[in-house]
């Protein structure tokens, strides 16, 4: 299933540049120029991602931004502000607002695009793995006998915690790239469904 990235920009030709830096085999596009419109349909997209310019007609971004943090269907939702060449960003206003960060106009369209994928990956990601790679004490039922070593035992064999993060990180990227999958086999079957 696609993920659904929501751009609120008062200019057509920002919308249009973020429409090209995400691929429509992957994501779905919302664009509005209007904070108050946006609102309005936020609960029927269900976006996994949201691009606000900071200049809006109806809400601007920080209007937006307060609502999207006082709603719990929104709480884990990456939020970007976009921020023009000439546009002070307030962060007096945004110090309440939890949001992923600000884009700079013009933008780089692949640190655009790598921003993103990686900040929907980290709100998707599970906090904990289910099952930790390596106990942190050993089981009560091992062998005590002298001289004998268990495969448990947590002096002889500590793994360090940089290589339990990367092992984490690999299962997680992993995980997530199945789902992904998983997700695209389902939407292509359903399609050619409907399409019968």
């Amino acid at each position: 299933m696609p993920y659904r990235i929501v751009i609120a920009d008062p200019s057509p030709s920002v919308q249009k540049a973020v429409q090209t830096v995400f691929p429509e085999s992957d994501f779905n596009l919302y664009a509005f120029d209007d904070g108050r419109e946006l609102v309005d349909v936020l609960l029927s997209i269900r976006p996994d991602t949201i691009i606000l310019g900071l200049s809006l007609a109806g809400m601007d971004a920080y209007e937006v931004g307060r609502f999207l943090s006082g709603r719990e269907e929104f709480r884990n939702v990456p939020l970007f502000f976009l921020k023009g060449t000439f546009e002070l960003f307030d962060s007096d206003r945004a110090a309440d607002i939890p949001h992923d960060g600000v884009i700079q106009k013009p933008f780089d369209s692949e640190k655009l695009a790598a921003m993103v994928r990686e900040a929907i990956d980290r709100k998707i990601s599970p906090p904990t793995m289910p099952e930790e790679p390596f106990p942190e004490a050993p089981p009560r039922n091992v062998d005590d006998r002298p001289g004998v070593s268990s495969p448990f035992d947590t002096e002889s064999k500590a793994q360090p915690e940089s290589f339990q993060s990367m092992v984490r990180g690999l299962v997680r990227t992993e995980v997530l790239e199945m789902e992904r999958e998983l997700e695209k086999r389902i939407t292509a079957r359903v399609l050619a469904e409907l399409k019968k």
